[in-house]
């Protein structure tokens, strides 16, 4: 199974074509499979946590609403590429990758999911 389908390499530049956007779109920058890689990468975070409740009155509404966050911002991404919104595929892309990032020295974190 290949989880990774992006065609950009680490340490390669993008070539801007009007000095704001990238020469790539939203669908060759986020497919359904950098998206799932994403989410198996965030799910396989929470879920350990989740079936270890109870945390406590402060830690298990917290953990219940990043699950739920990432699970919203997933499906949400799955209707606007159906819809070809690039822009939102984008957004939803930046918010998950920013919940990722904390775990950035984890090993089977991926470099794609840093801020370009």
């Amino acid at each position: 199974m290949r989880l990774f389908v992006r065609s950009q390499r680490k340490g390669e530049k993008r070539v801007p074509h009007d000095g704001n956007e990238s020469a790539r779109t939203a669908e060759d920058d986020h497919s359904g499979g950098d998206f799932a890689a994403l989410a198996a990468f965030l799910f396989a975070r929470i879920d350990p946590l989740l079936l270890a409740r109870p945390f406590g009155e402060e830690i298990d509404p917290a953990l219940q609403a990043l699950n739920d966050a990432v699970r919203t911002l997933l499906g949400q991404a799955r209707a606007f590429r159906e819809w070809n919104n690039e822009p939102a595929v984008a957004a939803a892309w930046d918010a998950l990758t920013a919940i990722a990032r904390p775990w950035r020295g984890h090993p089977d974190f991926h470099w794609s999911w840093e801020k370009e």
